[in-house]
């Protein structure tokens, strides 16, 4: 039996996963977060009565936001490159070299999932709220510690699977770059 079945079925479910359900989601809390804007505004600015918590649930919303798009950012190879000595570097080393980021990256990206699983326990742990609202904290922790296991999971993907590139079809510019000059 060969891998390339179970290869192809683990990118498209991450792919729905990243392209469809965190995208919609973003899409819908973006949403929310404006039409909760424009009420704490419209309160302020008209009514001299701001929305109760308008502020929390703007920080709230914008930190999920990121979040949430931290897995999809990661799956298309968009973080920032500085590569400064990228020019500098022979070809032949190359690989070596996106082997070696990728990893790096696998780590770093695993020690901050397990610190934010910590910390969510933690959170849960002391009942942490936000001041007005009374939301517990945990539940946005946990929510920024999945995206970053999710993240880790495209991550490892990445690095086994397609080799450092981008694990779905819709390449990034940079990516279809490296390919034209190949």
């Amino acid at each position: 039996m060969t891998l390339l079945p179970l290869r192809k079925l683990t990118i498209s479910i991450l792919e729905f996963l990243f392209e469809r359900v965190l995208a919609y989601t973003a899409a819908i809390i973006m949403f929310l977060m404006m039409i909760f804007t424009l009420i704490d505004v419209i309160g302020r600015d008209f009514f001299n009565s701001p929305l109760p918590g308008g502020f929390e649930v703007t920080e709230l919303f914008l930190s999920t936001i990121i979040f949430l798009g931290l897995p999809m950012v990661t799956a298309e190879a968009s973080h920032v490159d500085v590569d400064i000595c990228d020019p500098t570097i022979p070809e032949w080393i190359k690989p070596y070299q996106d082997i070696c980021i990728g990893l790096v990256n696998i780590f770093c990206f695993s020690i901050m999932s397990w610190m934010l699983f910590k910390n969510a326990v933690q959170t849960y742990e002391y009942q942490d709220t936000t001041a007005i609202l009374q939301f517990p904290y945990f539940i946005l922790v946990s929510v920024m510690a999945t995206m970053t296991s999710l993240a880790t999971v495209s991550l490892v993907a990445m690095l086994f699977m397609t080799r450092g590139r981008t694990l779905f079809k819709g390449q990034s510019e940079t990516e279809e770059k490296k390919e034209e000059q190949s």
